[in-house]
């Protein structure tokens, strides 16, 4: 009796398996759909720009300003343009009232026996 509940088992796995795998590929297929959609109807609405026909009549590039996602949240630095000379963080001062460096560790002075110690010259 064990032989045949294997067998159903190993089948409604499979089962599972084949209508999961289905399943991802109908979600990627109609990702594609959609995103493609959207490239369609983005080329339609550069054509559509008033500008745009008259700049590719005269033979000039329509003027589509480059977006930096990145350089716009401060992630990465702008490659060029007003945001290129701004500094993204303003000239840091050290406190005044700082008397010892804090980028380096302090000085530290060897402790040997006095038998060990050079003689000091005078």
């Amino acid at each position: 009796m064990q032989v045949p509940t294997r067998r159903k088992e190993g089948m409604q796995r499979i089962q599972i398996g084949v209508s999961g795998l289905a399943g991802v590929v109908l979600l990627v297929g109609l990702a594609n759909i959609v995103v493609d959609n959207i490239r369609k109807d983005e080329k339609t609405a550069e054509m559509t720009v008033p500008g745009a026909a008259v700049n590719a009549a005269a033979g000039e590039a329509p003027a589509v300003k480059p977006t930096e996602p990145l350089a716009e949240l401060g992630v990465a630095p702008a490659s060029s343009g007003e945001s290129a000379q701004q500094p993204v963080v303003a000239d840091l001062r050290p406190d005044p009232n700082l008397k010892e460096r804090m980028d380096q560790p302090p000085a530290v002075t060897p402790t040997l026996p006095a038998e060990q110690r050079a003689p000091q010259q005078r």
